[in-house]
């Protein structure tokens, strides 16, 4: 398991600063949640993926974009027009069910919306490292220590799974049954007890994997406190050093003024 979603690389998107990327992203997710025209949500989309592509982003990692929210697009747009029974023009109905214009209409909206918020977070993150990431917050006035414990959560992330792991195999080495499909007679119990038996198998791996990181945690706390954590009168200075150039801010007035145009056309049309 890998918490990073950064994908490394050397493109236009990788070089720019990560404050101009917040505010592409920022821009992006504002504009979609505001606008509920499926056309301007659509160009949002190509848009983003103009940009992963040009980029060289992996089609890999986008096409894993996609797979995630897939399901969850399908049953937007599948339920949408049964619970939201709203509109006049009337294409189709069945008792309670009705399919209007406008219902459908905003199905598709919701539908291309979900990828679209997504995708806008991702231009961040498939291009931004975890140390430039953090250190892009903090130049915009994130606390120090609130930016430490960010990077600290998702360095240990994928570490805690691997603890979780190890400690599984080993309790199933010891004959714990996770599955919960049998009592200890033998019996095959149904789903509901199933459920609850398995919750109840996880219970010790979940007190070993919480022992181990409460120990871990106390090893970091005393590793930072002997680095000279909170030490009053030091001066902070920090690794990773963030630079506008020339093309950052070309990007950043390219972004501005798409969002001034983006804004005229929502009060016009």
């Amino acid at each position: 398991m890998d918490a990073d979603l950064y994908a490394p690389g050397d493109g236009w998107l990788h070089r720019a600063d990560p404050r101009v990327k917040f505010l592409i992203s920022t821009v992006m997710l504002v504009l979609c949640l505001i606008w509920r025209n499926w056309a301007f949500i659509l160009d949002v989309l190509i848009i983003e993926h103009l940009m992963l592509i040009t980029d060289g982003v992996p089609l890999k990692r986008i096409g894993w974009v996609w797979k995630i929210l897939a399901v969850i697009i399908v049953f937007i747009v599948v339920l949408w027009p049964i619970f939201d029974p709203s509109g006049t023009h009337v294409l189709w109905q069945w008792g309670w069910l009705k399919l209007t214009q406008e219902n459908l209409l905003m199905a598709a909206v919701m539908g291309l919306r979900i990828p679209a918020l997504g995708f806008a977070c991702f231009l961040t993150l498939f291009t931004t490292s975890q140390t430039r990431l953090i250190r892009g917050f903090t130049s915009l006035g994130m606390p120090y220590k609130a930016g430490l414990t960010i990077a600290t959560a998702l360095r240990y992330i994928p570490v805690f799974f691997s603890i979780w792991q190890s400690v599984s195999a080993a309790q199933r080495a010891r004959g714990l049954d996770l599955s919960g499909k049998t009592d200890a007679s033998g019996n095959k119990r149904n789903v509901f007890v199933r459920i609850g038996a398995r919750c109840k198998s996880y219970l010790p791996i979940l007190i070993a994997v919480l022992i181990r990181a409460y120990k871990m945690s106390q090893s970091v706390g005393w590793a930072m406190e002997s680095r000279g954590l909170n030490l009053q009168g030091a001066k902070r200075t920090y690794r990773v050093k963030l630079t506008m150039r020339v093309v950052d801010w070309l990007i950043l007035v390219l972004t501005m003024a798409a969002t001034a145009g983006s804004v005229w056309l929502m009060l016009h049309y």
